[in-house]
């Protein structure tokens, strides 16, 4: 199971010291959100000219920020750029956002992405596309020297992991623990690659981090899909999926993941100061192996 780093930077320079970093300790993959912090792309474009070696990628890129043209060359030349390191994390956004943050209509969104993947794909390897769709129709051509950069999904439900193995590398999850990966995700994606990404907190004031955890996470409670992958693994709240504690304690949750047959974990560093250094310095030593 390779080991990478999920990080939110909100400069560039804390994004390439993070990522040099995780380079020199061996970790195989700096994921980037788009959130509210600094964008991905722009972000992954100085990284991947700036830090040899490791792979980058978005985890992930809302479909309905983008215009597949626009996220094709966008993605086409960050891979350029970082010699064909590059995965483009993808996903849908949740209804709340997309309805009372964006202003756009949530409607079918498994067709919608299915639409839009008709339109990426081609545009991402053979640089034209002409569909047309219910809700995406693009009839364009783009001249971006680049290799094809992978793709993956953001996929929780059946549908949607089915998607993610029929017509990408695999599928990144988030707030999905290891019997959820064992049961649901790995049986739906088949032999495709699983990238889980699983929040760490190195402590010795286990309950009190639970505790600030459920805050910081709390959301991720109240989407539905999400909810429905904590449910599944028994988890009541956000920060019971939470690696918290020790060493120890991080290396045996890892191995719940690698057992459950991710290919891939994702480690999501919580903590300020001391916490925050201790739970890099475990993700090097994971890493290093």
């Amino acid at each position: 199971m390779r080991v990478s780093l999920f990080h939110s930077p909100t400069t560039i320079d804390d994004a390439v010291a993070t990522a040099e970093r995780a380079r020199a300790a061996g970790v195989h993959r700096y994921w980037v959100p788009q959130v509210r912090n600094a964008d991905p792309i722009s972000i992954l474009s100085v990284v991947g000219r700036e830090v040899a070696d490791i792979r980058i990628g978005t985890s992930v890129v809302a479909m309905q920020t983008t215009l597949p043209q626009i996220l094709a060359q966008q993605a086409r030349t960050v891979n350029q750029i970082s010699e064909g390191r590059f995965t483009l994390g993808l996903g849908v956004n949740h209804e709340p956002v997309v309805t009372a943050v964006w202003g756009l209509e949530w409607r079918k969104p498994f067709t919608h992405l299915s639409e839009y993947l008709d339109a990426l794909l081609p545009l991402l390897s053979d640089q034209a596309v002409s569909t047309a769709g219910e809700f995406v129709t693009t009839h364009a051509q783009i001249d971006v020297p680049s290799e094809t950069p992978e793709v993956m999904l953001a996929a929780l439900g059946p549908k949607m992991l089915n998607m993610a193995a029929e017509r990408t590398q695999g599928t990144i999850t988030w707030m999905t623990g290891p019997a959820t990966i064992g049961d649901h995700v790995r049986p739906n994606i088949g032999d495709k690659d699983i990238a889980a990404a699983a929040a760490i907190w190195i402590t010795d004031e286990v309950d009190a981090r639970r505790a600030t955890a459920d805050k910081i996470l709390e959301i991720y409670g109240q989407l539905p899909s999400y909810r429905a992958m904590m449910d599944r693994e028994g988890a009541k709240t956000p920060g019971d999926l939470v690696l918290i504690g020790d060493e120890a304690t991080v290396r045996a949750g890892a191995e719940r993941y690698r057992e459950a047959g991710t290919t891939e974990i994702v480690f999501n560093v919580l903590g300020q100061g001391d916490e925050l250094e201790a739970g890099m310095a475990v993700v090097e030593s994971i890493a290093a192996g």
